[in-house]
C-alpha cells in the first residue's frame, strides 16, 4: 500500500512538472499600456468634467458650513437664546452630514464613472494581449503591475509589444 501511495505521489508531481513546463507564461503591465493610449486622455477629460460637478457642490457646502459657524458665533456673542443657538447647531450638523454624504457619493460615483470610461479601453487591451500572446506562442499572460520578482527571459514582458499592437492599428 505504501508503495502505491509513493508511486502515485511521484506520478502526480511528475505530471504537474510536465504540465508546468508545457506552459509558456508572459507578463504585461496594463497600467503602462493605459497610460500610453490617447483614449485614456479622452476618458480623463470626461472624468474631470464629471468631477467638477461634485467639486462645486462640495465647495458650496463648505461655504454654507463656514457661514453657519460664523452665524453661531455672532448669535452666541449677541445674546441669542439657547433655543436659537440649538436651531443653528442642528442646521450646522445637517450641513456637515450632507457634506459627508455628498463627498462619499462623489467618490463612489467617480470610481463607477472611471470604470465605465476605462472598460472599453481595457477590453481593447485584452484583445491586443490575446493577439500578441498568440503570435508569440504564450499560453498564459499575467498582470505584473510593475513587480516581477524574477524572469529568466526579458522577452516574457510583452507590454511593449501590446502597446505597439494597439498603436499601430489606428
Amino acid at each position: 500500500m505504501k508503495k502505491i501511495l509513493v508511486l502515485s505521489t511521484f506520478m502526480f508531481f511528475l505530471a504537474c512538472g510536465s504540465f508546468a513546463q508545457a506552459q509558456k507564461i508572459a507578463f504585461v503591465n496594463t497600467q503602462i499600456i493605459i497610460d500610453t493610449l490617447p483614449a485614456k486622455d479622452s476618458a480623463e477629460k470626461k472624468l474631470a468634467i464629471f468631477a467638477k460637478q461634485y467639486d462645486e457642490r462640495i465647495k458650496d457646502l463648505q461655504m454654507e458650513i463656514q457661514s453657519k459657524q460664523k452665524e453661531y458665533e455672532v448669535k452666541a456673542k449677541g445674546g441669542a437664546t439657547p433655543a436659537q443657538l440649538e436651531l443653528i447647531q442642528k442646521s450646522y450638523e445637517r450641513l456637515v452630514q450632507e457634506y459627508q454624504e455628498t463627498e462619499q457619493a462623489g467618490n463612489a460615483d467617480m470610481q463607477a464613472q472611471r470604470a465605465k470610461l476605462l472598460k472599453p479601453i481595457v477590453e481593447d487591451i485584452k484583445k491586443a494581449i490575446g493577439v500578441v500572446a498568440a503570435a508569440k506562442g504564450y499560453t498564459t499572460v499575467m498582470e505584473n503591475a510593475g513587480i516581477v520578482l524574477w524572469s529568466s527571459n526579458g522577452n516574457d514582458d510583452i507590454t511593449g509589444a501590446v502597446i505597439k499592437q494597439m498603436t499601430s492599428k489606428k
